[in-house]
């Protein structure tokens, strides 16, 4: 089976089934006899996303070891040097578990998903793209398909609109460079979508039981976001596939997945 195809990139709002529609995609692969790992976007152990890395510049990284002297070598150990910063994985390492007072300093440094970023928005465009670079090569010595879900466009827009406000331009800009880095594995994007975005987190919101959804701020974002989102999709130097679920038919979606994919891998 010819498989030229090393990475499948399963993106949409919040409420489009990406998660359990992008997991058995995965499955369905390995049904067909093809190798496959499957990571949702919270995922232990992923190896494109950079949640739960704490961000150091180089004078920073270093003080930090003056200050735990008995955990350098496990601080070194884990340090990814990235040009003059420094990340640091903590959520799954159980000697920086174990201090709290070290835990709690590599947790306020988080690179994403945070509240008070300390990376500039150069560095975080800098750290991500180098990340998926270091992924890119990892995968393209492997025989397996990866089968990536919300972490090619939903965690960095999220985190650059969110936190660094940035415009379209910057945007585009950071995108485009994680494209760079994992054009080599021959991608494929599924965009999975809704004809509405209301209508959509207002459905989310109640089968999750989280109201924030349906909030006029929430909608709004997500109301941006599809717009910057469909707008890349046109950029991107690889194929992309927009799916509707008109109906919430999940069956007939995965369906097109299905075939979207076949073009790619078979």
């Amino acid at each position: 089976m010819q498989n030229n195809c090393k990475l499948i990139l399963v993106e949409g709002l919040c409420g489009t089934g990406k998660s359990t529609l992008a997991e058995r995609l995965h499955y369905y692969l390995v049904q067909q006899g093809i190798s496959s790992r499957f990571y949702d976007e919270g995922a232990i152990g992923h190896p494109a996303s950079l949640n739960w890395h704490a961000f150091f510049r180089e004078d920073e990284y270093k003080d930090l070891l003056m200050r735990y002297p008995d955990n350098v070598n496990e601080i070194r150990s884990w340090a990814i040097k990235n040009g003059n910063n420094y990340l640091i994985p903590y959520r799954e390492v159980n000697e920086f578990k174990e201090l709290d007072a070290l835990y709690s300093e590599l947790e306020s440094r988080e690179l994403c998903w945070t509240d008070s970023p300390v990376a500039a928005l150069s560095e975080f465009t800098y750290s991500i793209q180098r990340h998926w670079a270091r992924f890119s090569e990892l995968a393209s010595t492997s025989e397996e398909v990866y089968v990536l879900e919300a972490v090619f466009f939903q965690h960095q827009i999220h985190d650059l609109l969110g936190h660094y406000q940035a415009v379209d331009h910057n945007i585009e800009q950071h995108i485009q460079g994680i494209a760079d880095q994992i054009v080599a594995l021959h991608p494929v994007v599924i965009y999975l979508t809704q004809p509405s975005v209301r209508e959509q987190q207002v459905w989310i919101s109640s089968i999750r039981s989280k109201p924030h959804f349906a909030t006029e701020q929430n909608i709004g974002f997500m109301e941006n976001r599809k717009r910057i989102e469909l707008k890349l999709l046109d950029m991107l130097p690889f194929p992309t596939y927009i799916i509707e679920n008109v109906n919430l038919d999940w069956d007939e979606v995965f369906s097109n997945m299905v075939e979207a994919i076949g073009r790619k891998i078979g």
